[in-house]
């Protein structure tokens, strides 16, 4: 069993943009991206219409996680604004949660497209959407601009550029440059965090199937698997809620008035610094 490695996520098709060099590409992570996005909508018209005050099993799994993340959210942005940004935070979490799992899906890596005319002979016709950084940066952006969005509402134009530079005037030039380099700086750490922590299981993964392969004993090559498959699926968790956590902190700082910034700073650093403690994948954690 061959161990590939491709940090590039596997072209599926391309279609050209009539007169322009330009053309939109097929991946197979974009694939399963709408495949997963595709089960979320289905099921969740489904909860929905068939919702009643008993809830069946599915309904109360569902409820359990929407009310879980509901309650952080108005712990830390109050239960009126709570409602307006809950959307989001709760979509982020339920995507990222889905997208991360479907890695771990069977037939991930081993079903490939053969009609590929490239240099492989063929590609992995599915591939998690997280494990692509295109897929975490587009997240990341709608995260930037969502917390841009949400101080502009809240503080104005001129109310946000001064949010973004307080302190004393003769130092306000230097904490606005400060402030902005931290703001798109999130942007980098929002999509290489996610997609280096899913992209180093799925490595991990692979390499354990490899070695299990190899070994040709029956019983670790069953339990070694099924172990590191369950460290995944804690690992999947933890992301998606680092992810929607900081979210939700950047838009309540972006939101907050000049009387509560320092308060909000502080909640911001230790939920941040609490959140961070699982953002390191199995990989790395056994490389150092």
């Amino acid at each position: 069993m061959d161990l590939n490695v491709y940090v590039a996520p596997g072209e599926l098709g391309r279609v050209s943009i009539p007169g322009t060099d330009l053309a939109i590409i097929f991946t197979n992570s974009f694939l399963t991206m709408i495949l997963v996005m595709g089960v979320l909508l289905i099921g969740g018209v489904m909860i929905v219409r068939r919702a009643t005050l008993v809830p069946n099993h599915l309904q109360a799994c569902f409820e359990v996680i929407v009310e879980f993340l509901l309650n952080i959210v108005e712990s830390a942005a109050g239960k009126s604004y709570a409602r307006k940004i809950f959307p989001l935070i709760g979509g982020a979490f339920i995507f990222i949660l889905f997208a991360n799992y479907s890695g771990l899906l069977p037939g991930m890596k081993t079903i490939y497209f053969e009609g590929f005319s490239g240099d492989r002979e063929g590609v992995l016709l599915f591939r998690a959407p997280t494990a692509d950084l295109n897929m975490t940066l587009a997240m990341a952006l709608v995260t930037f601009f969502a917390v841009q969005i949400a101080g502009v509402s809240s503080h104005g134009v001129g109310g946000r550029l001064k949010h973004m530079a307080t302190g004393p005037w003769w130092l306000a030039w230097l904490l606005f440059l400060i402030e902005v380099v931290s703001e798109l700086s999130r942007i980098v750490s929002l999509s290489f965090r996610l997609f280096g922590n899913i992209f180093a299981g799925e490595v991990l993964l692979g390499v354990m199937y490899t070695i299990t392969n190899a070994i040709k004993i029956s019983v670790i090559g069953l339990v070694i698997p099924v172990i590191f498959i369950y460290v995944e699926v804690l690992f999947g968790a933890i992301q998606a809620l680092v992810f929607a956590l900081l979210t939700m902190i950047y838009i309540v700082l972006a939101a907050a008035h000049d009387d509560d910034h320092g308060d909000a700073e502080s909640h911001h650093g230790d939920s941040e610094s609490e959140a961070q403690k699982g953002t390191t994948s199995p990989a790395s954690a056994s490389g150092d």
